[in-house]
């Protein structure tokens, strides 16, 4: 009796371990709720910036743009059915697939229906509406025509053309398959979140958000059943535009969709956009939402072709990208588009190489670095560090509050060049025909990840403009005042990075310092509970800036040192020392 007892649970617990290997092999996960989720996994490396906009393969190849990771292809519905039915999607897509695989590009697709729809749909019903007066971001005008979406002829035609790329998707070779990562829905005018550009001349033919929201819902559930094959799984993921996004969107989204992707528009045409502070708020918060209910999220963003017109960037392309990349890094972007001409060769190497390293890392523990990028920036809806009484009403619209703002700091280099273009939204912000360093709700300080300083504004001060000016790092900075106490800058690594509070780590250090005057200055660790210096140098007053690395063994990063920091800049002597950024590598002998 006691042999056949142990005998049972014996087979139980094989029967335990077969179920457990199982799921590791299905690669299931419990959700909020403890429900199994299907886990999905993008290519490692995958990540990183793409070109923009749809790929030309002439142009954009692996040796051209060695540091790209792809390029997206974008279709356009008049091309793809030039007449009702007569679907070509082979032609229009089959070939650079191939084309992909190649150049070692990965790629993701999406259908432009508009504007320039396929003039059949006017022919059989749909309304073509004539729109008021737009301006492209380079400044051009539109003489766009854009469809009814809510005419019950056109929904047929759209949700028609849809099915048919799904299936299109489901049957591909695998090796083709393989090269996409996952498909945008693009349901409105180009990749926007919104149906038109400007407002239909005749107002019967306006869409109201609700509207809207219904439609581009209703889109993403025919992408959903065209995608998925008779065993209940997706071919491709879908990305969806964050612009226009409200609550039934997000709630939608995080019930129906296991692998969740969203566009930000505001997070990668360059940095200084007003509202920044509330948006990345709420961004955060939804990809909590997806995390905590097992679910895998993902991203994207653009920069138009304003880089090579609006003042901002074009005095300075290089250093504009660089910002732009630290910016959309800090956001968490996991691909970012840059234009064509962007993309060549390695002149944006600085920009592309710091977004392509922390691209797809959303984890603490398995990032490969952590950094911080010393800036300050001047909020002026922040009524606490600039009174009301002392610089006027805290309005959006209050152009002189701006002004006043940076005069008050222009002896560390801030200006308000194009002092209009910072009290609008976000795309009258990245109209700006020069610098402004104030702004409306915008970052006020440092662009990190998983490195952070602590009390920024009280252990330093911050810089803009640094010169010499053409440098990419001068944009920003931070300094030591030992005028005003301010001697040394703390920084603490998240504690998820190593984990373990007492374990000795071996980490590659970055410093990038201005070699200016005869400061003393040094790096100082953490090693056996101990403060202890990993360095000491004095400034050569070169006049540039100049990158400072050691390898420390046996550092510890349990928040002990002064502050709670795990690494300290410290002045020891002479001028103040004025620093770009910080940067740790996991190192391995």
């Amino acid at each position: 009796m006691a042999f056949k007892m142990k005998q049972n649970q014996t087979v139980i617990k094989r029967r335990i371990c077969t179920l457990l290997l199982i799921l590791c092999l299905f690669g299931y996960s419990k959700g909020k709720a403890g429900q199994a989720i299907k886990t999905y996994t993008f290519p490692e490396g995958c990540w990183g910036v793409y070109s923009w906009s749809s790929w030309k393969p002439n142009t954009v190849t692996h040796e051209s743009c060695p540091l790209t990771k792809g390029a997206p292809i974008i279709l356009h519905w008049n091309a793809v059915e030039p007449e009702p039915g007569d679907f070509r999607f082979d032609e229009q897509l089959g070939t650079k697939l191939k084309m992909a695989i190649e150049n070692e590009f990965y790629t993701f697709l999406m259908i432009w229906v508009a504007p320039n729809a396929p003039r059949w749909l006017y022919e059989n019903g749909v309304p073509e509406l004539k729109m008021t007066p737009t301006i492209s971001p380079t400044r051009k005008p539109r003489n766009w025509t854009f469809q009814y979406y809510l005419d019950e002829d056109y929904k047929r035609y759209y949700f028609r053309l849809i099915r048919e790329f799904g299936r299109y998707i489901r049957d591909l070779p695998s090796e083709l398959r393989d090269r996409i990562l996952y498909i945008q829905s693009a349901e409105g005018s180009t990749g926007d979140g919104y149906c038109y550009k400007g407002q239909p001349i005749e107002e019967q033919y306006s869409i109201t958000r609700e509207q809207w929201s219904q439609f581009r819902i209703r889109a993403w559930e025919v992408y959903k059943e065209a995608l998925t094959d008779s065993n209940g799984n997706m071919a491709k993921p879908i990305l969806v535009n964050y612009d226009s996004n409200r609550e039934a969107e997000y709630d939608w989204l995080l019930a129906n969709f296991d692998v969740i992707g969203l566009k930000n528009g505001m997070f990668s045409h360059g940095y200084h956009i007003s509202d920044t502070q509330q948006r990345l708020e709420n961004w955060k918060k939804f990809v909590k939402d997806v995390s905590e209910s097992g679910k895998v999220f993902f991203s994207r963003g653009e920069q138009d072709g304003e880089w090579q017109v609006c003042g901002w960037s074009s005095r300075n392309t290089q250093q504009a990208l660089y910002w732009s990349a630290l910016f959309a890094t800090h956001c968490g972007l996991d691909m970012w588009n840059l234009p064509q001409d962007a993309c060549q060769g390695q002149t944006y190497s600085a920009a592309i190489n710091i977004f392509n390293k922390y691209a797809g890392q959303h984890d603490a523990s398995t990032a490969p670095a952590a950094f911080c990028a010393l800036r300050k920036g001047l909020d002026a809806a922040d009524t606490l560090a600039y009174p009301e009484s002392t610089f006027g009403n805290a309005k959006k619209s209050n152009v002189d509050r701006y002004l006043r703002i940076a005069e008050a700091f222009s002896e560390y280099g801030a200006i308000q060049g194009d002092p209009e273009k910072a009290t609008g939204g976000g795309m009258k912000n990245r109209q700006r025909d020069n610098y402004n360093d104030v702004g409306w709700k915008i970052l006020p300080g440092n662009y990190y990840r998983y490195l952070e300083q602590i009390d920024p504004d009280q252990t330093s001060i911050g810089f803009w403009h640094v010169r010499p000016q053409a440098s990419i790092y001068s944009r920003f900075a931070r300094g030591f005042d030992c005028a005003n106490g301010k001697v040394a800058m703390y920084f603490k690594l998240d504690p998820a990075f190593f984990g373990l509070i007492n374990q000795s780590n071996m980490i590659k250090v970055r410093i990038i310092y201005l070699d200016r005057g005869n400061g003393q200055w040094g790096l100082f660790y953490n090693r056996n509970n101990k403060q202890e210096s990993a360095y000491e140098l004095r400034c050569q007053n070169s006049e540039s800036w100049k990158e400072k690395t050691v390898i420390i063994n046996q550092a510890l990063f349990n928040g002990s040192l002064e502050r709670g920091a795990d690494l300290i800049l410290k002045h020891l002597g002479g001028d103040d020392t004025i620093f770009h950024l910080i940067e740790i590598d996991r190192h391995r002998r």
